[in-house]
């Protein structure tokens, strides 16, 4: 199960959630209970190929 990031539109709260797959409809603000919330790029979204390594840990180019 992904846990995903969100900021609300309304009040600019961030908080994540569990979402299963298909079901991020009705996310709602735990702050203000707005429906209007935007999901965020998340620091899973760099990954690299093997899991748990983050991509940013690589080195950059030739040394």
């Amino acid at each position: 199960m992904p846990i995903l990031e969100y900021t609300c539109k309304q009040c600019g709260k961030e908080f994540e959630r569990v979402v299963l797959s298909g079901k991020e409809k009705g996310i709602t603000c735990p702050a203000c209970k707005s429906k209007d919330v935007k999901k965020n790029m998340s620091a899973s979204s760099f990954m690299g190929a093997s899991i748990g390594t983050c991509a940013t840990s690589f080195p950059k180019g030739p040394s």
